[in-house]
């Protein structure tokens, strides 16, 4: 008896063996093959295609006669001449820059120009290679379309984050100024500042720049649109500042008033100075185009530039007037004083 259940077991071992090694030659010829689409997937080209334009920005402050580092965000290669587009905050009081290109070589860095008010600063260095980014319009981005950030992550180089466009146009207000901005739940934390976002073809669709940092919140963050980009890192590049037109005159809303703004002060020898407007006209066009709330305003302002002329339609009284105004470049006095102003009064 117990040689006969001895090799009764031996069978049944041998039987279960043989049924595990079928199984596996069924699942290995019969199964699903693996999707080779998988290592396809339109990120991992992008992040091939795109991660040669992405640099590391390395603030670096004096502490007595040495250098430290005290802070580190992104930047992106805008040509082979060695120019770089990043955030300003990334490079706001820095005493010397470092860049770090994807293959490792560092260079010091020079600011070729810096723009608060759209967080934007270009940067450049000295190197041969490069490999600029490809551009295209943020106009034709779509919400729930595909696209990827890179960046330095919280000190980790090169890291790639997926998500999609949740919205095309949020404009947001920090420290008196207006922001118009793409909104992306891709993961966009601290030292992907200046990262690029990119769209499914590895072309740049806007700056990485920020994120709401709150307890309960994930997945909102923000990027500077690429056809902002392109008009600030042009001017930064040819001026080393954004020429902004200015009309010279601080503007509010008037209660139980639908139509119009008021002027409440005219600066002397300014472009409205000189046309003719004068504190308590009522701005109600400009361009033919009516004026309800300072977003009009900077309508059309964002749409011309110094030196063109606009036709200002105001109630003077019982009167309106149509005055023609010759822009000026704002005062670079006025924009630090912009920066402070009052939310109910409005320098344009």
């Amino acid at each position: 008896m117990g040689g006969i259940s001895v090799g009764l077991r031996i069978k049944t071992l041998i039987v279960g063996i043989a049924g595990l090694l079928l199984g596996a030659w069924l699942m290995t010829f019969l199964g699903p093959k693996p999707n080779s689409d998988t290592f396809n997937w339109p990120a991992v080209e992008v992040a091939k295609r795109v991660g040669p334009s992405v640099v590391v920005v390395q603030n670096n402050r004096l502490n007595g006669s040495r250098e430290q580092m005290k802070g580190m965000g992104s930047g992106v290669v805008l040509n082979r001449e060695g120019d770089i587009v990043t955030n300003y905050h990334v490079v706001q009081g820095a005493d010397a820059l470092t860049v770090v290109l994807s293959t490792g070589q560092r260079f010091r860095a020079r600011v070729v120009g810096v723009d608060p008010p759209t967080d934007l600063a270009v940067i450049r260095i000295h190197a041969q290679h490069l490999v600029p980014i490809h551009f295209t319009s943020s106009r034709a981005i779509e919400p729930g379309q595909l696209v990827v950030a890179i960046g330095n992550s919280l000190g980790l180089t090169h890291t790639v984050t997926v998500g999609v466009v949740s919205a095309k146009d949020r404009v947001m207000y920090r420290d008196g100024w207006e922001y118009h901005l793409i909104q992306t739940d891709a993961a966009i934390n601290p030292g992907n500042s200046g990262g690029p976002l990119v769209n499914d073809r590895g072309e740049l669709i806007g700056i990485n720049s920020s994120k709401i940092a709150q307890t309960g919140v994930e997945g909102i963050g923000f990027a500077i649109p690429s056809d902002t980009v392109q008009y600030v890192v042009q001017q930064l590049i040819r001026y080393g500042r954004v020429r902004r037109p200015w009309m010279g005159i601080t503007l509010q809303p008037v209660p139980n008033h639908q139509l119009g703004m008021m002027i409440v002060s005219v600066a002397p020898n300014g472009p409205a100075a000189v046309a003719g407007l004068r504190a308590g006209d009522l701005v109600t066009a400009i361009n033919h185009h009516p004026v309800h709330n300072l977003r009009d305003v900077v309508k059309v302002l964002e749409h011309t530039t110094v030196g063109r002329e606009i036709d200002v339609s105001v109630l003077r009284g019982t009167a309106n007037l149509t005055v023609r105004i010759r822009l000026q470049e704002i005062p670079q006095p006025a924009a630090s004083e912009e920066s402070s102003t009052a939310h109910r009064k409005h320098p344009a």
